[in-house]
């Protein structure tokens, strides 16, 4: 088993990709810190017809889009990009989210959210598909912070629901640094 697939099964075992990055990191870096950090590249409202996912959001809510980058001590682990819906959840979870300290499944992990993955497309095995790695490729190059293809092994796009509401919509870009 490749070490792409021994971390697809880590993040098949927990509910947040926050929990699977510290599952894996403690596993595999343990020394280097003792949490996930974030770099708060950007948190911001979105017209709903700049958005192509399964968020769709009704009269009075807000689409926002938040791009981080999530580290463990100096490894930067994976830069995503989650689209979100605050209306949907509690006060204090949408408080904690904008101040951008905290990883958005870290915040929202009390909500039991269950999370389903769409596309887990390894970049080794990006020749398989060519048509969702092209999708995927070309939604990378329009995000803006974030690094080049070949920085990353791995690409992840999710949706997150609890209690039957989709949350958020989840497109992660994993570093080869997780994985050395």
């Amino acid at each position: 088993m490749s070490s792409v697939d021994k971390f697809l099964k880590v993040m098949r075992e927990h509910d947040t990709a926050t929990a699977a990055l510290i599952a894996w990191c403690r596993r595999h870096h343990p020394y280097e810190a003792e949490a996930i950090a974030i770099t708060l590249l950007a948190d911001e409202t979105v017209a709903a017809d700049c958005y192509d996912g399964p968020l769709q959001p009704r009269a009075g809510e807000t689409l926002r889009r938040r791009r981080v980058w999530l580290h463990w001590g100096d490894r930067v682990l994976s830069e995503a990009e989650n689209w979100y819906v605050p209306e949907r959840l509690p006060p204090a979870m949408r408080d904690a989210i904008a101040d951008g300290v905290r990883p958005y499944g870290a915040v929202v992990a009390s909500l039991l959210p269950q999370r389903i993955t769409t596309i887990a497309l390894p970049a080794d095995r990006a020749g398989e598909d060519r048509a969702q790695a092209e999708a995927v490729l070309a939604q990378l190059a329009r995000t803006e912070g974030f690094s080049p293809p070949e920085a990353f092994i791995l690409h992840i796009h999710a949706v997150m629901m609890a209690s039957g509401i989709v949350l958020a919509d989840l497109r992660e870009h994993y570093r080869r640094e997780l994985l050395r």
